[in-house]
């Protein structure tokens, strides 16, 4: 089933649930509404038991997106309540992005600039065409960027490399990207979407208990008590599951496993 709402279409397709930045006459550009959906759209897929990864995408084959719509800029980013108003929507849709326990993907077909970056980076995998191009324009408009962006961007490609995007503001090519890790995986035009689906079938074959308590440990700061009490939790559960004797089943009888999430 396809659900549509303005500017974004969501739907789950063999428990791979996509969300599509619909604004293709703006380069996939994303606004306030938007914001506000993705993060509705999140929260009502965290909890979806069939959904094994997310994948977000642009419409049309120009954009992933060009950041923020800046027709809105000045009835949003004029007023100082208005850009507290557009920059929590943002934030928290970015941060929904990052804590999901769902694995999630940036399917990345064009322009990846400012914003439209930033939400690819919220993403655990970056995969892209050749085609692809990425920059953050920041220097070249005035505005400070998230903090929490640039923090994010460090841990993805490095000090050295995050100042070069920085200072230069340039675009880079997709080569470019893939070779300070900015994406994890480059993809000929022809055979991107083939490569794509293999690698989400890849992952939805895999054991999702395993997935989640992985991606648990590899984002949790290892000096807090709780996210540390909360990894080892999870270890436990993924020890107790079904999924774990069906697996050792499977490996004996020299069988694919079928792993159901609990």
């Amino acid at each position: 089933m396809t659900n549509n709402s303005k500017n974004i279409i969501h739907y789950i397709k063999d428990n791979v649930a996509y969300i599509i930045l619909n604004n293709p006459k703006k380069l996939n550009a994303i606004n306030f509404e938007m914001w506000l959906n993705i993060g509705k759209i999140l929260e009502e897929y965290e909890i979806n038991k069939s959904v094994r990864c997310i994948v977000l995408k642009g419409e049309g084959s120009k954009a992933f997106s060009a950041g923020a719509d800046i027709s809105e800029f000045d009835d949003n980013r004029s007023r100082l309540e208005e850009v507290k108003k557009y920059d929590n929507a943002s934030k928290t849709s970015m941060r929904l992005l990052q804590q999901m326990s769902i694995p999630t993907i940036a399917m990345i077909d064009g322009y990846c600039i400012g914003g439209g970056l930033a939400t690819a980076l919220s993403c655990d995998l970056r995969l892209a065409s050749e085609k692809s191009s990425f920059a953050i324009p920041a220097a070249k408009l005035g505005l400070a960027y998230d903090y929490a962006g640039i923090k994010r961007l460090r841990e993805i490609v490095g000090p050295s490399n995050a100042k070069y995007i920085f200072y230069t503001a340039r675009q880079f090519t997709a080569d470019e990207a893939f070779e300070m890790g900015l994406i994890n995986g480059l993809f000929k035009e022809s055979e991107f979407e083939k490569n794509i689906s293999n690698i989400i079938n890849n992952i939805c074959e895999n054991a999702p208990l395993t997935i989640s308590s992985a991606k648990m440990s590899i984002d949790a700061n290892p000096n807090n008590d709780i996210e540390y009490k909360n990894c080892i939790e999870a270890e436990q559960v993924c020890f107790a599951s079904n999924d774990y004797q069906e697996g050792r089943q499977a490996f004996k009888e020299k069988r694919k496993p079928k792993f159901n999430g609990n």
